[in-house]
């Protein structure tokens, strides 16, 4: 009994060894980083003290962040400020920024626009796009489209995606430009490509309604699923309404069960004429094959339609016009030459 005892107990000891082992050693792990931030911190402080522009931003944005010190916004607001009075452009945006979100400081649009226009002309294509943002909404001064989109134009010219699905938003609505739908799938289009999720949803919009672009609901469906994938609400809602009803697949599915049915009795027909009774039956006997052939092309038409997207296919209007035509070819068929047949069919006594 005591030996079990020690065995449990050696067991619970081994365990909790191997579960303290990994934790101690990403608790070392933890602190030789915050001792490395740390240490960053001193040493940039050191240089911000100094006067060094790029200290003193880097010093601001570790009180951002609490990247190796406690985050503070009032302290990140002093050093950006610090930066940005050298002419510091990613500094004098992000406390453009802190004033636009009222971090460390009230809320104050008119002292964002004024620190995000000083790293706008120095090109800074973040502020590019968040002053177009600024003047498309009227933040810090009066609405004004056509130089909302002058920045957004020059950010995305640079590859900035944000601006370049604005700059597809206003083509696409005429705000402050003449309305372009080729244009607005054109700046969709860069930056769904990059990823951006509104300009995905955008895109596929686009595609499904055939705006600026030949209508491919295809088109549509990849691109609000790659926008739904991300969250965007508005794509999962697009793709809910794009999605065929149940019903229908039930009813393209008994349409190929029904085809196939129909064009095996034709063949079998035929193959039991051929092989059995070695005699074909004359030209009706071919017609039968035909109508066989039919129903079976026909089922395939409707068994690929039950487990595809064919109605988002730019080819849709190809598949209703083919099944159509079997529908007509089998119809004709059946009613100029099947009937007629059987009608003439001698009784047996």
């Amino acid at each position: 009994m005591k030996s079990s005892h020690k065995i449990a107990l050696g067991g619970v000891l081994v365990a909790f060894i191997a579960a303290a082992v990994p934790a101690f050693r990403n608790f070392e792990k933890r602190a030789a980083e915050q001792k490395r931030l740390l240490q960053l911190a001193n040493e940039t402080r050191a240089r911000a003290e100094k006067g060094d522009a790029t200290a003193e931003f880097e010093l601001g944005r570790m009180y951002y962040r609490g990247n190796g010190l406690p985050k503070d916004y009032s302290e990140a607001i002093r050093w950006f400020r610090k930066a940005a009075d050298q002419g510091y452009s990613t500094a004098e945006f992000n406390l453009g920024q802190m004033y636009h979100h009222g971090q460390g400081v009230a809320k104050d649009y008119v002292e964002a626009l004024r620190w995000i226009q000083k790293a706008a002309d120095q090109n800074d294509t973040r502020a590019q796009s968040a002053l177009g943002y600024m003047y498309f909404n009227g933040e810090g001064g009066p609405k004004d489209h056509h130089q909302a989109l002058s920045w957004y134009q020059k950010a995305a010219d640079q590859g900035y995606p944000f601006a370049q699905q604005a700059l597809g938003y206003m083509y696409f609505n005429g705000e402050g430009v003449q309305q372009d739908d080729g244009q607005a799938v054109a700046w969709y289009q860069k930056a769904a490509e990059q990823g951006d999720a509104v300009a995905q949803a955008s895109l596929g919009y686009m595609y499904a309604y055939g705006r600026g672009v030949t209508r491919d609901r295809l088109g549509a469906i990849r691109w609000y699923r790659m926008a739904a994938a991300q969250g965007d609400q508005n794509a999962r809602q697009a793709l809910a309404l794009l999605k065929p009803p149940k019903t229908i697949r039930y009813i393209e599915g008994g349409m190929a069960m029904a085809g196939l049915i129909g064009g095996m009795l034709c063949l079998l027909s035929s193959f039991e004429a051929i092989f059995v009774r070695r005699k074909f039956g004359g030209w009706r006997q071919g017609v039968i094959t035909v109508l066989g052939s039919a129903f079976l092309a026909l089922a395939g038409l409707a068994f690929y339609a039950s487990t595809h997207d064919i109605r988002y296919s730019p080819y849709c209007a190809v598949f209703h016009v083919a099944s159509r035509t079997l529908v007509g070819i089998a119809a004709v068929i059946f009613i100029t030459v099947v009937l007629p047949a059987k009608k003439k069919t001698p009784e047996h006594a």
